[in-house]
């Protein structure tokens, strides 16, 4: 693979990151929405609001415009490709290893993803001092819990896991 190959499958997957991952960004948008329309609103703060979100998704069109659609020219003006002893990367690596790292990062992902809400949630139910299944977020901790302790797994387990997506590979030749 060619470094310059290298960095533009790196900034096209770093820009697509970035732009899935203002989603989430942009759903906090929408709960703001429903804070105006409970009665709270006037002309400045919809105006201000609605600015801000035009200029938030113009941002994340620039971030992908510039990174997936003009990855050459961001190369190129960034001199991404300088400084390289040779024009070539090998990488050599098995499949085996690459699969483990990628289990490791995904649950490690999953993990950081959900456990911080799952403990939110839990302090919630703490606080309230509610019968477990009575508790109206009740389905909340069991998804949570449930994705962190995936992710754990994931993270502790990846020999077994890279072992089962082997073995399935194998009977499919």
């Amino acid at each position: 693979m060619s470094v310059r190959n290298f960095w533009t499958v790196f900034l096209k997957m770093l820009g697509i990151w970035l732009v899935v991952g203002g989603f989430t960004t942009l759903t906090q948008f929408l709960s703001a929405f429903s804070f105006l329309a409970n009665g709270n609103a006037n002309w400045w703060s919809v105006t201000y609001l609605i600015g801000l979100l035009l200029l938030t998704i113009a941002v994340y069109i620039f971030v992908l415009w510039l990174f997936v659609f003009k990855t050459s020219w961001l190369i190129d003006t960034l001199k991404l490709e300088q400084g390289f002893a040779e024009e070539k990367i090998e990488f050599k690596i098995q499949t085996s290893s690459v699969l483990t790292i990628a289990t490791i990062v995904i649950g490690g992902l999953v993990l950081v993803d959900s456990f911080p809400l799952f403990c939110r949630q839990v302090f919630y139910f703490i606080q309230q001092k509610n019968q477990f299944m009575e508790y109206p977020s009740f389905d909340l901790i069991v998804l949570h819990f449930v994705k962190s302790l995936v992710g754990y797994l994931l993270m502790t387990n990846s020999k077994v896991v890279v072992g089962f997506i082997e073995k399935q590979e194998k009977g499919k030749e």
